[in-house]
């Protein structure tokens, strides 16, 4: 991501647009670029509040596009999850990049935890920019990753690291190939991640953690008496559920801080709660190694932790490490 808004040169008054569930790490990358053109260029935010169908979604971006387009300030670049972090949502890109594409915005595609999730089709997609994490969901060590670049961009994207094959126009391959002193094994993980999925087969292994998180997402929604977040089309290998919390507005239940230690430090394990709209969800994620009796066990401890609060037994939950 660095690599492609650092290399690209902004004309004044053009604008970046993104999601409102951009990851954190991303919307910190537009803001540097924003920073540093001192206010010339701008961001743009499409607001989006899950649980929204993919036809009332792509419905919503589409009448956002014409509202926003201005010849003073056209937007640029988008970028668009593939997979969202939070919620872990499937987005429908294949009918999102025309609408961008018809308006001659370039299309980056934050696609972390798609590899491995689900199929990517980088000729029917079509985009400029596509980026996606080979270590969240292929089986591979931390810090691989696949960088596309359609061809006619390349001559202008650098990596973050300058170094000594540095040339302008980018010799593409060279420049990201060599990028000065570093650990490169992890790459050469990548092809034996591979081999090893065809032992199993690439579908078996997305069949079943699909067909894991949409029984898992159900089994814990109905035990917690809540709902599931995603819609139809939008579960790939995560699923988000509402968490049963009276009080969504507590300064408690909003820090991230709060559910990580009650979720390591007293019960071992570990999801992502975060609050999105009005309400507090929880993200579980399916993975070979889990069956259904993970899901049982983590909606007796949401349930758990739920009562406990909306009870006020605030004493139980906030525990140190030694605490607990």
């Amino acid at each position: 991501m660095n690599a492609i808004f650092r290399s690209m040169i902004f004309a004044p008054g053009e604008r970046i647009l993104h999601f409102s569930t951009v990851f954190g790490a991303m919307r910190k990358v537009i803001q540097y670029i924003v920073d540093r053109s001192k206010g010339l260029v701008t961001t743009l935010e499409f607001n989006v509040t899950y649980p929204i169908t993919n036809d009332d979604l792509v419905e919503s971006f589409a009448n956002f596009l014409n509202d926003n387009e201005r010849s003073d300030a056209p937007i640029r670049i988008a970028l668009i999850d593939h997979i969202s972090s939070l919620p872990g949502v499937v987005n429908p890109i294949q009918r999102l990049i025309p609408l961008l594409k018809e308006k001659n915005i370039l299309v980056l595609i934050d696609g972390a935890h798609a590899i491995g999730q689900v199929p990517i089709d980088l000729k029917a997609l079509d985009v400029d920019f596509y980026i996606t994490n080979c270590h969240k969901w292929l089986y591979t060590p931390r810090a691989t990753a696949v960088m596309y670049v359609k061809k006619e961009h390349q001559g202008t994207i650098h990596p973050s690291l300058i170094s000594q094959e540095y040339k302008q126009p980018s010799n593409f391959q060279n420049e990201f190939f060599w990028t000065g002193t570093f650990d490169y094994s992890p790459y050469m993980s990548v092809l034996k991640a591979i081999e090893f999925r065809k032992t199993l087969g690439e579908d078996v292994i997305r069949n079943y953690m699909h067909k894991l998180a949409v029984d898992g997402g159900a089994l814990v929604s109905k035990v917690l008496g809540t709902r599931i977040l995603q819609m139809e089309g939008q579960i790939g290998n995560m699923v988000d559920v509402e968490l049963p919390i009276t009080d969504v507005n507590d300064p408690q239940v909003i820090d991230p801080a709060f559910w990580e230690s009650i979720f390591l430090y007293r019960f071992n394990m570990y999801a992502a709660a975060y609050k999105h709209g009005d309400k507090i969800w929880v993200r579980l994620s399916a993975q070979i190694y889990n069956d259904l009796s993970d899901f049982e066990k983590a909606a007796k401890i949401f349930s758990t932790i739920c009562n406990e609060f909306n009870t006020k037994l605030n004493d139980k939950l906030i525990c140190t490490h030694t605490e607990c």
